[in-house]
């Protein structure tokens, strides 16, 4: 491991020495619960000469009207609503409208946005998408029927990189966006908050070269003594096995899981384990990296209840081949997945979670101090030809391709035209 005191060759001098993982600033005292509590102002009511101060409670200002803004045109969509590209009519700057669908839920407000706005207001970081306000529309009724998230708009996601073959990417893209996924994963764990969905789809990209972490609706604060946590979190190739085992206590550690799947990803260029339900999940993660035993899971029957419906006789135990899976077809540039990257990608898919490296021994593994150099996002080549994608719509261009070639192969069968079959003799 990097922060071991092995021998390391002739000594450097103090401006090459290795750097140590960052430390993220804490939002608040170790255990105090991540709220947004009315700032107290002084009283516009005492008097100036009155030593005396008064303290009243300052509420949020009125939210601004979502014509604050011009929608210009769709670029994703979610469970709980559309995302827009948009201009500030003032500024012209380009945000990220998320539309919030507020007629579909009974309490008029989705737990899961107001639980999103919470956690961002509260983060700071670089590798952190920048929540900049919330606008509604001037509708009567205690709910707006529109509610938008405005945030920084990025040009692409991660999907839509990978999945845009004319995005030529290079061992440097690769290893900066894995170093400013972790930056962001330990800051995120610091401060005691659980993403429980991290995907490629939700890393957001701009053209400096910056990644940033998006999407929190399923995100929350978390501590150790959590006992019932939601199992039915985290996207299905993303998901841990103690999730799919029943585990309800889990940590910090799920996400670990994750971001090992998105490292592998972006060497291969698509999903690394692509299940199509939780029990071929479970299966491909077995078949990757080995089935659990006593020794390397020692708690495992008291931590996952599903766990005795998958035991194995010891002599039917599948091994580990987490490496030999990695280097398997279609990996993009075998060559680029050196013996580090694959260290550090089988350290963040070991199947039980206390073992499971975590964010800030990650962020000082060996795989950042091999050639090619780790790259700050600002050196990073972003002269992409596709000036910009999401996965939805990368998804939209894959769904014209395919028609065009359904029509295509449709007007071969009909004799290369138009041209109507002559009748059967």
């Amino acid at each position: 491991m990097a922060h071991h005191s092995a021998h390391r060759g002739p000594q450097t001098s103090a401006s090459q020495k290795r750097p140590h993982a960052p430390q993220p600033p804490r939002l608040k005292r170790s255990g105090e619960p991540l709220t947004s509590q009315p700032t107290a102002v002084r009283s516009k009511t005492a008097s100036a000469g009155n030593t005396r101060s008064c303290n009243t409670l300052e509420f949020p200002a009125p939210l601004r009207d979502v014509n604050a803004y011009e929608k210009k045109r769709q670029v994703g969509k979610g469970t709980y609503g559309i995302v827009y590209l948009g201009a500030d009519k003032i500024t012209g700057d380009s945000v990220a409208l998320k539309r919030i669908n507020t007629e579909q839920e009974e309490n008029g407000f989705p737990i899961t946005a107001i639980r999103e706005v919470k956690i961002l207001k509260a983060l700071n970081h670089p590798n952190v998408v920048i929540l900049k306000e919330i606008v509604t529309s001037k509708d009567s009724g205690k709910v707006p029927k529109n509610v938008f998230m405005v945030f920084e708009y990025l040009e692409y996601d991660l999907t839509g990189i990978l999945e845009t073959r004319e995005i030529r990417l290079s061992q440097d893209h690769i290893k900066s966006w894995t170093y400013q996924l972790l930056s962001g994963v330990h800051y995120m764990h610091k401060n005691k908050i659980l993403h429980r969905d991290l995907k490629s789809s939700n890393l957001l990209v701009n053209r400096k070269g910056e990644l940033k972490i998006a999407d929190w609706g399923l995100a929350r604060s978390w501590n150790k003594d959590m006992k019932h946590l939601t199992k039915t979190v985290v996207t299905l190739w993303y998901r841990p096995p103690e999730l799919l085992l029943g585990n309800a206590q889990y940590t910090p550690k799920i996400d670990m899981w994750s971001v090992g799947c998105i490292i592998a990803e972006m060497f291969r260029r698509t999903g690394f384990l692509k299940g199509k339900n939780e029990a071929e999940q479970l299966e491909l993660i077995f078949q990757t990296a080995g089935h659990p035993t006593p020794d390397g899971w020692p708690d495992i029957d008291s931590t996952c209840p599903e766990w005795k419906n998958c035991k194995q006789k010891p002599d039917e135990l599948l091994p580990r081949k987490i490496a030999e899976k990695l280097k398997a077809p279609p990996v993009a540039n075998p060559g680029w997945m050196s013996d580090n990257a694959i260290e550090l990608i089988d350290k963040l898919l070991i199947l039980n979670p206390t073992d499971r490296m975590d964010a800030y021994t990650a962020l000082d593994v060996d795989y950042f101090f091999e050639d090619p150099m780790l790259k700050k996002a600002a050196k990073l080549n972003m002269k992409f030809s596709v000036p910009s994608m999401h996965e939805w719509e990368a998804r939209q261009e894959q769904e014209k391709r395919m028609e065009a070639r359904r029509a295509q192969e449709a007007s071969m069968r009909n004799g290369g035209g138009n041209r109507p079959r002559p009748p059967p003799r």
